[in-house]
């Protein structure tokens, strides 16, 4: 598997906030900076599931597990084998975790995408059941 973190710096934002909102969900990872036009894309890349740890926690402490893997599974490319998830950048430089419905939701400002990449279907079911297990009546079930 492997994990891509994009968020993009505005020329109205500070890169050093920016920064903190990401590492607020994902720690202290190494960040690059590409420029497309007047925008920076902050990014990183990693294969390591764990790096997600954060984000995995903030998931089951807020429980909305079920939410974020219908939001996984409704992104899923199944010839790709790719799918992510959008993360409220200004509630992250906050503090707070949001999920943003990315068909629904397009903050001006931009979020924090977590494109995940796949081997294959099952890789895929195999993550889901770590990062956001299946619920019923807010439970996890095996």
């Amino acid at each position: 598997m492997e994990i891509t973190i994009r968020c993009p710096v505005h020329p109205t934002e500070d890169t050093e906030r920016v920064k903190k909102a990401v590492e607020t969900h994902l720690g202290d990872i190494p960040l690059g900076i590409v420029k497309h036009d007047q925008i920076l894309e902050m990014t990183s890349t990693d294969t390591d599931r764990d790096r997600l740890s954060l984000v995995k926690q903030a998931i089951h402490e807020k429980r909305i597990l079920a939410a974020v893997r219908t939001r996984l599974l409704k992104n899923f490319n199944d010839l790709e084998y790719t799918t992510s998830i959008h993360l409220d950048k200004q509630a992250a430089f906050v503090g707070k975790f949001r999920l943003i419905d990315n068909d629904d939701e397009n903050p001006p400002l931009g979020s924090i995408e977590i494109h995940l990449l796949f081997t294959s279907v099952p890789l895929f079911r195999e993550f889901l059941d770590w990062f956001c297990p299946r619920t019923k009546d807010g439970k996890v079930i095996s």
